[in-house]
């Protein structure tokens, strides 16, 4: 076996193996081809693929994160000395970019669930550390919406991406969380039919937001809710969320979800006031 970087044709191969890391390497802006890597057998079949997912825009409590994947084919998923191979070549790749950018503080990220002991153990043996948990909540949509009062020239409605409200929404999202989606992430989250953002707009000032999009048939994702600070405890966010539940109960969906920083407390108090509970947690892994 042998571990080399990304060339056009092998974007076939990796279709094969796995379509949505295909269209992601194809499509999402924050995944350049020198960050992607691919494992070869000895028959010179493409077996395996890793790709690192940088912003270079935004940092994250301080760090700018670099996520990664890794990705094999059906008859090697579990095979422990080609995810080895792939991860130490995202980490070479990772102290290259990392030497190349001395002013920027970087660190590698990935999230398992409290299960998955042995991707853990892995990543333990690499060098990485377990930062924080990530608490999944889950909200039942068989649940009639409770709808609240906003201030009259607050306005909820589907929000459309063009440049200038795309600038607007991520600087807005910045304002509330220091946390923003990149654009990257949006653009490519919006080639999906069933992603849908809402946007709780002021004098046409973006002061909040939330997007949906579909998990499996019956679940889907409410996730990067926001309220910019002046236009917290204006009941925005509950209603920015009920909207949020109006649109997935037309779709048939019967369980949303979302994810959190689990020291957030007072975001953990609005989700649960709300409905949510407790689903499931991750564990944030970062090497740096």
């Amino acid at each position: 076996m042998l571990l080399r970087k990304y060339c056009a044709s092998d974007f076939e191969a990796i279709k094969r193996i796995d379509s949505f890391c295909a269209i992601q390497i194809r499509y999402h802006g924050d995944i350049k081809n020198e960050n992607i890597f691919c494992a070869i057998d000895d028959n010179n079949e493409l077996i395996g693929v890793g790709y690192l997912k940088f912003d270079e825009k935004f940092k994250r409590k301080g760090k700018y994160t670099i996520d990664f994947s890794t990705i094999l084919d059906k008859s090697h998923v579990g095979d422990m000395k080609i995810d080895s191979m792939l991860m130490d070549g995202l980490i070479n790749r990772y102290h290259e970019i990392k030497n190349t950018n001395p002013q920027k503080e970087l660190c590698l990220r990935i999230c398992c669930e409290t299960d998955e002991i042995k991707d853990m153990q892995f990543f333990l043996e690499k060098g990485f550390s377990l930062n924080s948990v990530i608490p999944v909540l889950k909200y039942d949509l068989l649940q009639k919406t409770k709808h609240f009062d906003i201030p009259d020239n607050v306005h909820i409605e589907h929000y459309s991406f063009t440049e200038d409200n795309l600038k607007n929404y991520i600087q807005a999202d910045f304002e509330a969380s220091g946390l923003p989606e990149s654009e990257a992430d949006i653009k490519f989250k919006g080639g999906d039919p069933n992603f849908k953002c809402f946007a709780a707009t002021c004098n046409s000032k973006v002061v909040g937001g939330i997007s949906v999009w579909n998990i499996t048939d019956k679940r889907a994702a409410t996730e990067n809710i926001f309220v910019i600070p002046q236009f917290r405890r204006k009941n925005i966010a509950r209603e920015l969320i009920a909207t949020a539940f109006d649109e997935l109960k037309k779709r048939g969906m019967e369980i949303a979800t979302l994810s959190m920083s689990g020291t957030n407390l007072r975001a953990m108090k609005l989700y649960l006031s709300c409905g949510y509970s407790l689903y499931y947690n991750l564990i944030e892994v970062v090497y740096e």
